[in-house]
């Protein structure tokens, strides 16, 4: 569950699709990267040894770390993304691995609508959502990837009724 509820906060963490996506990705680049070694490997006397040295091994090598590097980036990016409910706040988090004090605070006094949607028959079987937040002076905030939108909605109508 991506809800985490304590006595005075909520605090949301985006759908696991996400980082199921980045998954794929991951999966692809080692799946190139394999590929291109055992290509290698294979074909070594057709090739010749100077393009399997110099080529497609440092080829095959800065794909796997371009595997694994973007993958601990996601990682961080995905942990690091939060939406807390506090009292008669929503504090956005977004941090990244350079972006290390993204913080908004949005205040709920300045809250002017507050709506969820879930595109499509696969958001509607997983679970996730898009939560818009609509501010004074037209500033409207979307929320992509909200496990079960309507039950934060549920979860800031009642702190609203609270103020």
């Amino acid at each position: 569950m991506t809800y985490y509820t304590k006595h005075d906060y909520i605090m949301i963490r985006r759908h696991w699709i996400m980082m199921f996506f980045r998954y794929i990705k991951f999966a692809f680049f080692v799946f190139v990267s394999l590929t291109f070694y055992v290509l290698a490997i294979k074909f070594s006397w057709t090739l010749g040894s100077e393009v399997i040295k110099y080529i497609i091994l440092p080829l095959s090598f800065i794909l796997l770390n371009y595997a694994f590097i973007k993958l601990i980036l996601y990682y961080i990016a995905y942990y690091n993304n939060l939406l807390i409910f506090h009292d008669d706040n929503i504090i956005v988090i977004k941090s990244t691995l350079l972006d290390t004090d993204n913080v908004e605070i949005i205040d709920l006094h300045k809250v002017t609508k507050i709506d969820a949607f879930a595109t499509w028959i696969a958001a509607n079987v997983l679970g996730y959502g898009t939560l818009v937040i609509e501010q004074q002076r037209e500033k409207v905030r979307e929320f992509f990837y909200v496990p079960k939108p309507y039950k934060a909605i549920s979860h800031l109508k009642e702190a609203r009724g609270n103020l």
